[in-house]
Parts: structure tokens; C-alpha cells; sequence
């Protein structure tokens, strides 16, 4: 599949319109800001490479993939802030519309250390993510919780306050704890017990090389009563592949876990087969537990504080990249057989920002509020984004025979 993927991936840059990588088929929208066209414009050019090769793999064919999202809901404990009614309330709309649109399975991020016995909430947040499960079985979804990090305070370099002279046992202890009130309580068919060695290593302020990530998982998993539960482990595509070949040595995981989010550097096509090579030959599946495009340039890479990347991301002016982004990851996904498939960024199948000179100046956390507000009342309203209205399409039981789009048709 390595090759076969290499050789298309040639065609496309040699024969879909673009003899010189980077340089964009299609002109860039009006709508675009003056600030963002060359982004645009770069995020373009490799979506219309990597279309071609993994469409041309699937060939528009379902297979037996769980299509999914992670709960926006959710984004509110990865702050901190304490769960309450109306956040529930909030959450079983947002399920409806989701059932509505075709969706399978859905992804709850259950951060450390909230369901370890040291934060002072903690019976609020345990009770807040037993309700939240309760409302997700009840619309016969398959639940799939995956454990993070807290991470840092928005706009701010410090830690968690929980983090404060955190050490690897203590942080080991607090995700083995974590795991088992998961089962007992959540009772999902899928644990993903880490993934993203970097986002852990920041937040924590512990290193995290593919050895100690390893173990670490290792340390949740070996003896634990899962049951019926699936584990898994992972990291984003962009990452070591040694990170994916030590997990891969954990006899007690049954999937391995990639994250999508940069298309650039191979690291949505080369990567992805290779990871898949080492699962398969470690008797694993493969899951995408996070997938969305993230606005951020080849010269950025690495540099965007996490709140600066998601309120870039909510204006409409993105959405016919969304959209193309979200084709050629069911592609990827039914490509490698995946066993799931949920993207990260759902709120933005209900609603996105109109870019107007008073949202320009607005800070990045009161992008992010008027985001989450709109997409509440979207969702509601049971109104879809173009990326919306496409994910439905493609996740569409059976998913019907549909070209994807490769940029010139794109409204």
C-alpha cells in the first residue's frame, strides 16, 4: 500500500494541475482576509495534492468504519471550568443533531487529573461525565472516552495548578485511576488511554520520549479489568513513528490511535501508511481519534499557542477547506480500515463566524465564546455548515456514490 500510495501521490503533484508543489489550482476566495490568503492558499495546495491519492484508494466505497465526533461539549473541562446542568442540557441537543446527521460514535476528552480523587471538584465532574455517557447510550451511539492532559491556562505559559511538582508516579498512579473509574463508571467501548506524547510532555512539563510513553501506558494497562472495552494508545501523525512502534509492543492494546491535523510534509500520507504497516504488523487496528485541518503555515509549525489555533479556525472563510478536508479523511479512513474515525472540531459543522472588522478585533477567547454560542443555537436550529452538510453526506449509511471534490467545484 506504501508504494502504491507513494505513486499516486506523484500523479497528483505531476498531473492535477500543479507542476510546482505548493502553487494553488484554484484562486483564492474574495471572502478570504487580506491576513489569511496566503495560508489559504498554501492549505489549499496540498489539500488538492493529497485528495487525489487516498480517493482514488477508496473509491468512494463504505466500509465498515464508525464515523464520528468528539463532544464540543466536552472543550469546557479541558479548561477547567466546573460542569453544570446547563452544559448538560446543552449536550443532549447537540446528541439529537448528531444522531440526525448519521453519526455513530461520539468521543468524550476526559482530561487529568479530573477523575482522580485530587481535584476539588471532582464529584461534580464525575457525576457531570456518568450523566453526559448516560445521554449518549440512551441515543445508541458507541462511546469511545479518550484521556488527555489539563492543559495550560489559556494565553498563559504557567501549568495546570494541578501539574505543580506532578512526577511520572504520580502522574502513572493518577491514569491508572483515571482508566478504572472510566470503566466502572463511563463503561465505553473504546479507552483510548494516551495519545499525543508532545501535548502530554507540554502540559505535564514532563519529557516523554517514545520509551517513557510507552511505559507509561503500559502502566495503566497491563492488569487492568477492561472487560469488553477496547484499548488504545497513540500520537499525532505528525510525531516519531517510534512512538507508534513502542505502543505497538503493548500486547494489551487492541487499536493504535493517530491524530490528523497537518497535511503537509507527508505526514497525511506517507505517515499514515507506515503507521498502518506497523499496526497491522503487530496484529493492531487502527483508529482516528482527532482529525481536523489546522490553520496554521509551514513557517508556523510548532510555533501557535493551542487558543490561537482554535480561534483561527472559526470563520466561515474556512469552510471549503473544512469541507475537502473532511472528504479526504473519510477516504483515509475507509482506506486504512479504520476502526474509528471522529473529528475534533464539530462545532464547526453547525456554525461558523462571518470574518467582519469588529470579529477581527475581538480576543481569541471571545471568538471562542461566540463560536461555542453559535454553534449551540446552530445545532438547535438543526442548521449545517458546507462541511457539515458534507460529512452527513459521507457518512451516510450506505454512503452513496459521490465524487470527491477536488477543489474547483467547491462553493
Amino acid at each position: 500500500m506504501r508504494h502504491t500510495v507513494l505513486a499516486l501521490w506523484i500523479c497528483a503533484v505531476l498531473g492535477c494541475g500543479r507542476s510546482i508543489p505548493g502553487v494553488p489550482l484554484d484562486p483564492v476566495p474574495a471572502a478570504v482576509p487580506e491576513g489569511y490568503r496566503t495560508l489559504y492558499a498554501e492549505l489549499e495546495s496540498e489539500l488538492s495534492l493529497l485528495n487525489p491519492v487516498f480517493s482514488s484508494l477508496w473509491g468512494a466505497k463504505a466500509g465498515a468504519t464508525a464515523f464520528g465526533v468528539e463532544l464540543p461539549e466536552t472543550a469546557g473541562h479541558r479548561a477547567g471550568r466546573p460542569p453544570g446542568d446547563e452544559r448538560l442540557s446543552s449536550a443532549a441537543t447537540t446528541l439529537d443533531r448528531l444522531r440526525a446527521i448519521g453519526v455513530k460514535i461520539v468521543c468524550l476528552n476526559v482530561p487529568y487529573p479530573l477523575l482522580t480523587r485530587e481535584p476539588p471538584q471532582h464529584s461534580q465532574h464525575r457525576d457531570f461525565f456518568r450523566n453526559l455517557a448516560g445521554e449518549i447510550r440512551q441515543r445508541g451511539f458507541l462511546l469511545v472516552v479518550a484521556i488527555g492532559v489539563l492543559p495550560r491556562a489559556p494565553e498563559s505559559a504557567a501549568p495546570p495548578k494541578n501539574s505543580a511538582g506532578l512526577t511520572r508516579t504520580r502522574f502513572n498512579t493518577g491514569l491508572r485511576e483515571m482508566a478504572e473509574t472510566i470503566l466502572a463508571d463511563l463503561r465505553p467501548d473504546y479507552l483510548t488511554v494516551l495519545s499525543g506524547p508532545d501535548a502530554v510532555a507540554q502540559h505535564t512539563g514532563l519529557p516523554f520520549p517514545p520509551a517513557e510513553f510507552a511505559a507509561t501506558v503500559r502502566h495503566v494497562v497491563q492488569g487492568l479489568d477492561a472487560g469488553a472495552v477496547k484499548l488504545g494508545a497513540g500520537a499525532g501523525t505528525w510525531t516519531a513513528l517510534d512512538y507508534l512502534k513502542a505502543l505497538g509492543a503493548i500486547p494489551e492494546l487492541h487499536y493504535l490511535d493517530l491524530h490528523i491535523h497537518l497535511i503537509r510534509y507527508g505526514f497525511a500520507y506517507d505517515r499514515l501508511i507506515q503507521a498502518a504497516d506497523i499496526a497491522r504488523a503487530r496484529g493492531k487496528k487502527i483508529a482516528i481519534g482527532a482529525a481536523w485541518l489546522r490553520k496554521e503555515s509551514s513557517r508556523e509549525f510548532g510555533r501557535l499557542g493551542r487558543t490561537e489555533v482554535l480561534a483561527r479556525e472559526v470563520f466561515s472563510f474556512w469552510q471549503p477547506l473544512d469541507r475537502r478536508f473532511v472528504e479526504t479523511t473519510v477516504a483515509i479512513a475507509h482506506t486504512l480500515a479504520a476502526e474509528f474515525c471522529t473529528f475534533s472540531r464539530p462545532e464547526l459543522f453547525f456554525s461558523a463566524l462571518e470574518y467582519t472588522e469588529e470579529a477581527g478585533r475581538m480576543s481569541r477567547l471571545q471568538l471562542l465564546q461566540l463560536a461555542e454560542d453559535q454553534a449551540a443555537d446552530g445545532a438547535a436550529a438543526g442548521a449545517l455548515t458546507p462541511a457539515g452538510k458534507r460529512f452527513s453526506e459521507l457518512i451516510g449509511d450506505p454512503a452513496p456514490e459521490l465524487m470527491l471534490d477536488t477543489g474547483a467545484q467547491t462553493p
